[in-house]
């Protein structure tokens, strides 16, 4: 038991002052999800449902896509075009330009990655059920 007192002050200094290599790459991994913008889009009932905060151009952006509803959906949008897009579902990664969007079977969901770089009016839409369309609003404003 003797040696264990002596690690026990060690231990809690390490955590309080930092563990070496250890804390440190944890820090820069939240640092790094807290400057991404997240947009949530859930399909249920054949409508898309976005939950997001105001989006500003120039920063990393993520939309994900959770498919709630018993049919296979799309989520594809123009905003996409030209930008060099990463798409993460089901344990696979496809990045590149000309990405277009996902196809989600039942009760999936994905992850798009992007730089958010052109302010205006952006559709998303399911190619499978025409009738589903939904609208990103993009504005770009300075700072007063």
């Amino acid at each position: 038991m003797p040696h264990v007192r002596a690690w026990v002050p060690c231990l809690i200094l390490g955590l309080i002052f930092g563990l070496p290599g250890v804390m440190e790459g944890k820090g820069d991994a939240a640092a790094e999800a807290q400057s991404e913008q997240v947009v949530e889009v859930t399909i249920k009932d054949y409508k898309f449902v976005t939950k997001q905060s105001p989006l500003r151009l120039g920063l990393p952006t993520v939309i994900k896509v959770r498919n709630e509803d018993a049919e296979r959906h799309d989520f594809g949008s123009t905003m996409f075009e030209g930008l060099s897009v990463k798409v993460e579902k089901d344990g696979v990664i496809v990045y590149g330009r000309g990405v277009a969007g996902v196809l989600l079977d039942p009760k999936r969901e994905a992850a798009i990655r992007f730089d958010l770089t052109r302010p205006g009016r952006h559709e998303f839409r399911c190619s499978i059920h025409p009738t589903m369309k939904g609208e990103f609003l993009i504005l770009s404003t300075e700072a007063v």
